[in-house]
């Protein structure tokens, strides 16, 4: 039988042991990550001064990937194609598609990686979760999906997924909106899934890190880069809205049908290229057969002078299968997506691109009365 002296060693023993293997485990980078943002350094020209000069500046941008610890064994996902594995040597060091990469420091926050031992550029990772998916493009194809969100300009955006590799972004703001032609594709690695959208339109890209999903709903990460240099990290929710039934479609396009004439711009219109606008002529008439036909004349101050536009555009109209743009096609095969913000029997209110000259356009909220 032990003494209370030898149960009290033993114990300190334990305890030691103890701690030695959590400083250990502590020490160990482990787990799942993902890329959040890369820092970078620019050199830009300088035209503030008499002479032009070169400036460095410091850049950040959105990455993708997820990245996998275990041991001593590093594995990459990108989701272009297989995951590559390496093995982590001293310093922290490994080498991931020919390149250097070094495990600069690490947190229960966040991973930094340099490449190449570039001290002006490195990767910063964060704990990603994720459950196991069971997804495939057909979950998307030919379907709406809601974003929640605490920013709005993602709560304002619909995706509506119209084909298997065709995305039109429906933005619903206060002020304005648009619905933009883009492209989507469904990325998988291993038992990690990304949706990856690009804007052709405005020129933006945006990659959701799918987590779980339940009931049409599927929780996911995204980068945000808008106003600030510094990407915006936010956790959101895709939720599948559903479309229109066969009936309620009907319903909304025959009440589209009909002339409809301009009424007012309902946000500011803000353009360089003119100081005021005197009139405005307007109106675009859809008709049953599936054509339309648009008027527009608009006399408005330039430089302290009058000027003043006028065209005729004729082409083909269709709704959209959620109901929630027009796409027409005028004769010179010029396709352009116009968001509906109203609807109702006597008034139409539309975002499109207002036409006041033969090659400028600005930014509109229309509404048009019958």
């Amino acid at each position: 039988m032990l003494g209370p002296i030898s149960m009290r060693r033993i114990l300190q023993l334990l305890l030691s042991l103890i701690l030695i293997t959590f400083r250990i485990y502590g020490q160990e980078l482990s787990g799942t990550w993902k890329v959040a943002y890369i820092r970078s350094m620019e050199e830009v020209v300088s035209i503030d001064s008499s002479e032009d000069s070169i400036e460095t500046m410091e850049s950040f941008s959105t990455g993708t990937g997820i990245v996998e610890f275990f041991g001593n064994i590093v594995k990459f996902h990108n989701f272009k194609e297989k995951p590559n594995k390496a093995r982590i040597k001293k310093e922290g060091l490994f080498k991931l598609k020919g390149e250097n990469v070094k495990i600069e420091s690490f947190n229960k926050d966040s991973v930094i990686l340099r490449p190449n031992e570039d001290k002006r550029t490195y990767i910063v990772l964060k704990p990603f979760i994720s459950e196991e998916l069971k997804l495939s493009p057909s979950d998307f194809t030919d379907t709406e999906w809601q974003i929640e969100s605490e920013v709005s300009s993602l709560s304002s955006l619909k995706l509506h997924f119209s084909d298997s590799s065709t995305v039109t972004l429906n933005y619903q703001g206060e002020e304005y909106g648009y619905a933009n032609y883009g492209e989507w594709r469904l990325v998988n690695s291993g038992n990690y899934y990304g949706l990856y959208i690009v804007d052709r339109e405005a020129l933006k890209e945006y990659f959701f890190y799918l987590r779980y999903e339940s009931n049409d709903r599927v929780k996911a990460e995204v980068a945000l880069q808008e106003w600030s240099r510094f990407p915006e990290e936010l956790i959101v929710t895709l939720v599948n809205t559903g479309l229109p039934s066969k009936e309620d479609f009907k319903n909304r396009e025959t009440q589209l049908v009909g002339k409809w004439s301009f009424s007012r711009f309902v946000n500011k219109v803000e353009t360089l290229s003119f100081d005021s606008i005197l009139s405005v002529n307007f109106s675009i008439q859809f008709m049953n057969n599936g054509c339309y036909v648009s008027n527009n004349y608009i006399r408005f101050i330039r430089d302290k002078q009058e000027n003043d536009f006028s065209s005729i555009e004729e082409g083909t109209w269709k709704l959209a299968k959620n109901g929630s743009y027009l796409i027409i096609k005028n004769n010179s095969g010029w396709e352009e997506y116009l968001s509906i913000k109203n609807l109702n029997q006597g008034n139409l209110t539309l975002d499109l691109n207002y036409r006041y000259s033969d090659r400028a356009r600005f930014s509109s909220r229309i509404e048009f009365e019958k």
